[in-house]
């Protein structure tokens, strides 16, 4: 009989990510011995994922993406949340697919699962049942042999649900969801599992009771009386009294000293042994739909914030553009995030950002490395609509501050990302660089800044990058160095406070006399401290006012 094909849906091709070997080793020992748990656990966590450009040593730590994983892709079925593992879905996200047919093929799934209700309550219902399969797998059997044998019983019942459940649904199903019903039909198609299901009915009812009860006025049970008693003499598990008897005898006089119990047990191993492998298909397509609930969790939360997420077109060239674009790391705050909407002309054009501080901008930058990631695994991404250019790679450097093991002071920790900068970005690459040069002097940074945008035209990356270099950044706006650059400046209000919406154009100020005021660094605050610890100090009255005014530092 024909293999049933692998109910992979992260791939258009379908492909096992998981080490059979190890992971049936440790599935056949867990259901054996009743341990294993762990060992299968992180197995599954390190599943190779599918084929990838991207590197995610250059990106994963400045996105927090096992952050986003943990608190954003919330996993519910069923009406009930459910605290799940990150590692696989981190894993999977860190490592957007090569092949733009992949990507297609998720966003196909994510479509028919969002279009209809009905298909994404037979997921959820799905991934409940794969999910007490692999908890009975990953949960140690301790106590009595018959409670560990009670057990093994019920990791086979769960298979039996699973194999049952994947059989009977799906069958509008037009993307790739359609293979778990076709998976599920070949595995009841089974010789071995219509054994499977005739030992789980003889455990089940070796006989059946019929019971006459009495019942008070009070609504009690006073007693009860059995009428009949009907044995499952259909199964080919059952023997008669008498055959168990002798058999028993038989057994005693060859010198074997073991009962029903354990003869059922060499039954049971019997019966699962033909699924080893499958159960090891079973635990990837549970790590898969894991996925897929996480992606539509995000989707919910978004909504209950007011915010829309949605699957980007991606292009190979032409306008980029993004539509209530938010940085999803912000959802869980006390205030929703703030949407903004962002348009570049082409692929390569280089996008200088510049506004006050707490403005956004290296906020931003994460909603854009997000963004691109998300949209590249073919998942929901945080925006109402977007359009993005496809690229090959990511690399995120956000500003590093001093660290007591650092052997080189700011301007060489600076001269190095630089360097990297250029070792790691490949033509098309799409670059992120927060704070470009600010670890040294104005004066040593704006022919750096000169510098390294010359090269990033020539390299042709596509470039975000932040500066706080106000007076420079209109200089270039006057004469940029590089054909085709943009600005962009996060908008204030008329109260001079960060909206977190950027629009065309160069920021004025920093915001740095609001920001200190905020902070409570003004000259006033400070003089008033200052006579304070004074006054401590010598036991002395202090001033009832302080001297000086309250204007703080110049904007630049």
């Amino acid at each position: 009989m024909t293999a049933p094909e692998i109910p992979d849906l992260l791939s258009e091709v379908p492909t096992l990510r998981l080490d059979r070997k190890r992971v049936r080793d440790a599935i056949v020992f867990a259901f054996a011995a009743g341990e294993g748990g762990s060992v299968l656990e992180l197995l599954v966590a390190e599943a190779t994922p599918c084929p990838t450009s991207f590197d995610p040593a250059r990106f994963a730590d400045g996105l927090f993406l096992d952050e986003l994983v943990r608190r954003i892709f919330r996993v519910s079925a069923l009406g009930q949340r459910i605290e799940v593992d990150p590692a696989y879905t981190t894993r999977v996200v860190a490592h957007p697919p090569r092949r733009p047919e992949t990507v297609a093929f998720r966003r196909a799934v994510l479509e028919e699962l969002v279009q209809g209700p009905a298909c994404r309550a037979e997921l959820e219902r799905t991934y409940v049942e794969l999910r007490a399969l692999r908890e009975l797998l990953m949960t140690p059997a301790h106590g009595s042999y018959l409670e560990q044998h009670q057990h093994r019983v019920a990791t086979l019942r769960a298979l039996k649900d699973v194999v049952l459940g994947l059989e009977a649904r799906f069958d509008q199903a037009s993307s790739g969801l359609a293979r778990l019903r076709t998976y599920g039909q070949a595995l009841a198609a089974m010789p071995a599992f219509r054994e499977l299901c005739s030992l789980l009915d003889y455990e089940d009812g070796l006989a059946t009771v019929d019971l006459r009860l009495r019942v008070g006025s009070d609504g009690t049970v006073r007693g009860f009386s059995m009428i009949e008693a009907r044995e499952a003499k259909d199964s080919p598990f059952y023997r008669t009294p008498v055959g168990r008897f002798f058999t028993r005898i038989v057994l005693w006089a060859r010198g074997y000293h073991f009962g029903e119990i354990e003869l059922l047990s060499r039954a049971l191993d019997q019966a699962f042994s033909p699924y080893e492998h499958r159960v090891v298909e079973l635990l990837q397509l549970t790590a898969d739909i894991e996925v897929y609930l996480g992606c539509l969790g995000f989707r919910d939360l978004a909504l209950e914030r007011g915010l829309a997420v949605c699957l980007p077109e991606l292009a190979r060239e032409g306008a980029r553009a993004y539509h209530g674009l938010f940085n999803p790391l912000l959802l869980e705050g006390r205030a929703s995030p703030k949407p903004c909407d962002l348009e570049s002309r082409s692929a390569d054009i280089i996008v200088m950002i510049t506004g006050p501080n707490s403005g956004g901008k290296t906020r931003l930058l994460q909603a854009l490395g997000i963004t691109q990631v998300l949209a590249q695994n073919g998942f929901f991404v945080p925006a109402r609509s977007a359009r993005l250019h496809w690229t090959e790679g990511l690399f995120l450097s956000l500003f590093q501050e001093v660290t007591a093991g650092q052997r080189e002071g700011r301007l060489g920790t600076e001269l190095a990302r630089i360097r990297e900068l250029f070792e790691e970005v490949a033509p098309g690459d799409l670059a992120l660089i927060d704070e470009l040069c600010s670890g040294t002097n104005p004066s040593e940074a704006e022919a750096l800044i000169r510098l390294v945008l010359e090269l990033l035209t020539e390299l042709r990356p596509q470039v975000f990058v932040t500066t706080h270099f106000l007076s420079f950044a209109a200089d270039l706006a006057e004469s940029p160095p590089a054909v085709g650059m943009e600005f962009l400046q996060a908008a204030i209000d008329e109260r001079s406070r960060p909206t977190y919406a950027f629009v065309p154009g160069v920021a004025k100020t920093s915001l740095a006399a609001e920001t200190a005021a905020r902070l409570g660094v003004t000259l006033e605050e400070l003089v008033a401290l200052v006579a304070r610890k004074r006054a401590a100090s010598s036991g002395e009255t202090p001033l009832p006012e302080a001297l000086g005014t309250s204007e703080a530092f110049d904007s630049e």
